[in-house]
């Protein structure tokens, strides 16, 4: 993934299931990078990748190297996304 400069703080890319699937309960504990025309490169564990354009312009803040702001991600379709694209345990 992509990560944006300001939320890069590890060696991986968190999304964070525990609003899902409640899209006002969305977080977003790291950033994707939007250097491609506001969107980001993901590659996926079954080999296939591809660039997926981000919607909402919280996901998209500028690079300020302070690290990544802390704002509400609440119905951010950005996250739903990520939710649907990403694994969580079976219910």
């Amino acid at each position: 993934m992509d990560e944006h400069p300001d939320s890069m703080n590890d060696g991986f890319f968190c999304v964070d299931m525990r609003g899902y699937p409640t899209p006002s309960l969305a977080t977003m504990p790291d950033l994707p990078a939007s250097f491609h025309g506001n969107a980001a490169g993901i590659a996926f564990a079954d080999g296939h990748s591809e660039i997926h354009k981000w919607k909402d312009p919280r996901t998209m803040p500028p690079v300020r190297k302070t690290g990544p702001p802390v704002v509400s991600q609440a119905n951010n379709p950005d996250v739903i996304w990520l939710w649907e694209h990403t694994t969580t345990k079976n219910r």
